[in-house]
Parts: C-alpha cells; sequence; structure tokens
C-alpha cells in the first residue's frame, strides 16, 4: 500500500500543453492523490491570487456585520448565512464552531431563471443590500470567484477521468451539466481555551459531493485521518494553493479506488481562521453508482445526487 501523503501538485503543465507528457504525469500524480490519502495541494491552477484576496475580503467584510444584520440573510441550507452551531457534523460532538454563508450557482443567465416552489439546492442566492455591504465588494467579487472555480473543478473532472482507466467516466458530462455547485465563506472563532474534546470547528466528516477546492487563509486548523494508523495529519496552509480532496460520490463511482477520507477543523491558532471550500456536487438528477469499464452499474447503492445531498443536509444541520 502506497504511503499516505498530501502532496503539492503543479497543474501548470497541464493548463498549458493538455496532452503532452508532462500532462500525463500531472495525471498520474492526481490519480495516485486520489487513491491514496483523497486529499492534494494544487498549485498552478490559474486562478488569480487578486481573485482569490478579493473573495477573502468579502468574507472579512461579511462576517464582521452585526449579528443581527447576518441573521436577517439567513436561508436554507446551501444560500445565505449559517450561525455559528447550526451544522453539527459529527455525532457525539457539540454543534460545529464556525458560521458560514453559501453562494450557489446563478443559473439566471442561461435563461433558466427558478420560480417558486424552488428546487432544492436551486433557490436564488441571498445578498447583502448595498447599503449594507456595495456590490463592488461582495457580490460582484464572489460571482466572479465562482465562476472561475467552477471552471477549474470541470478541468480537474477531466483530469479524473483520464486517470480512472478502468472505468467508464462518461456519466462526468451529465453530472457536470446545470450542476449543484457552492461556495461556501467559512469563519472559524479561535478555540476556546478548554481541554472539552466535544468542541470542534468542523466535526469529523466526509465531504457529500465529487470534490471540493479549499482555499485556506495563513492560519491552520485542518486535519486530515490517516485511517490505517488512525492518526490526524495537519493540512498546513499554503499560499494561492487549493486543497483538493474526493467526496462521496467519487468515492461511489470508483467503488473506493478513490478515497472519500475523514477531515475535521480545529482553530487553534489563537486567530480568527477564514476558508473558502467550493463544492462541485453535481447535477441533481444524475446517478450515482459503482461504475466497471463498460459504464454498467457495480455492486452497492445507487441514489441520484438530490437524494443524497438531501440525506446529508438532513443528518447536520439542526431542523
Amino acid at each position: 500500500m502506497a504511503a499516505f501523503t498530501i502532496p503539492t501538485i503543479d497543474l501548470s503543465a497541464y493548463l498549458q500543453h493538455p496532452d503532452s507528457s508532462d500532462a500525463d504525469t500531472v495525471v498520474e500524480q492526481i490519480r495516485t492523490a486520489c487513491a491514496t490519502s483523497g486529499f492534494f495541494q494544487l498549485v498552478g491552477h490559474g486562478i488569480p491570487k487578486q481573485l482569490q484576496d478579493q473573495a477573502f475580503a468579502a468574507a472579512r467584510t461579511f462576517f464582521d456585520l452585526p449579528d443581527e444584520e447576518k441573521r436577517k440573510l439567513s436561508g436554507n441550507p446551501s444560500r445565505g448565512y449559517e450561525l455559528i452551531g447550526t451544522q453539527s457534523l459529527e455525532h457525539g460532538k457539540k454543534p460545529d464552531l464556525k458560521e458560514g454563508f453559501f453562494i450557489g450557482r446563478e443559473v439566471s443567465g442561461s435563461g433558466l431563471v427558478p420560480v417558486p416552489p424552488f428546487r432544492p439546492f436551486q433557490e436564488p442566492n441571498v445578498w447583502p443590500s448595498t447599503d449594507l455591504v456595495p456590490d463592488s465588494q461582495f457580490k460582484t467579487p464572489l460571482l466572479e470567484y465562482h465562476r472561475a472555480v467552477l471552471d477549474l473543478s470541470f478541468k480537474l473532472m477531466r483530469i479524473l477521468a483520464s486517470g480512472m482507466k478502468n472505468f467508464d467516466t462518461s456519466v462526468f458530462a451529465e453530472f457536470c451539466h446545470e450542476p449543484i455547485a457552492s461556495v461556501r465563506l467559512l469563519h472559524y472563532p479561535p478555540h476556546p481555551e478548554t481541554d472539552d474534546p466535544s468542541l470542534v470547528g468542523a466535526g469529523a466528516h466526509t465531504d457529500f459531493g465529487a470534490i471540493t477546492l479549499l482555499l485556506q487563509d495563513g492560519n491552520s486548523g485542518l486535519q486530515v485521518l490517516n485511517q490505517e494508523t488512525n492518526d490526524w495529519v495537519d493540512v498546513a496552509p499554503r499560499e494561492d494553493a487549493y486543497v483538493v480532496n474526493i467526496g462521496d460520490m467519487l468515492d461511489v463511482w470508483t467503488g473506493g479506488a478513490y478515497k472519500s477520507t475523514v477531515h475535521r477543523v480545529i482553530n487553534t491558532s489563537g486567530a480568527e481562521r477564514y476558508s473558502i471550500p467550493f463544492f462541485l456536487d453535481g447535477n441533481p438528477d444524475c446517478t450515482i453508482q459503482s461504475l466497471d469499464a463498460s459504464g454498467s452499474a457495480g455492486e452497492g447503492k445507487t441514489f441520484t445526487v438530490e437524494q443524497h445531498m438531501l440525506s446529508r443536509y438532513a443528518a447536520s444541520y439542526k431542523t
């Protein structure tokens, strides 16, 4: 069995010449990471640092607002503001010590403007009034950031497909069509000075979707579980890098060949911690099932994206 590592992978060679031998090396590096730890750090991804900085600035601006103003922007899970303690990701732990703000894909530009009653995960985004936060400081940069990371996630799905030699990945095209795809601004206050093991920033969990691209600030906190040794491995923040990890859907597609690995956040940095995960969860009607080389379903569970997301949200969010 390969060693449990979280490598740093440079995507630039693939982006510049996707048919080159150097690009093939990138594909193999990502395949190996997915098959071992299920995590890697991605650099050379092409998303400007200026845009990343604007997204972090938007997060800090929003979370600095008075609590009463933030509460007015609460929506259903997957849209709008989440109070601290709204989500509990790990059974037996206290509610997560984090607050969040969800931004989903805007579909109005595609001509598919949703109308009530809204399908789950397809509600309109919730935005603060321009009197509270100007669009130039929040809505505009975050929508630009969402579009950029969504495009990068599609490229990663193509890379993953190239590395999955024993699977028919034609379902990926359906999965990436009109997907559920969310940017989530997260704020972790400093961890309380306590020995209470039931307090965590984000409880131990696997991610719900196909892949996650996480942008970290300079403060530590993310830990990945090495299930062979039962040790928690710190993922040190790296400027402008994305921490990419496999979620449940790819784990099911590959019959566990690609790992959806348990991870958590405990903000022991002593500072306010901000992070911005992006979740590619896919087309709500797409069926997730173990695949073989012919594209036929293997043994095991079968579910749609929407069924899986509703189940995971119901299990982790207070009603």
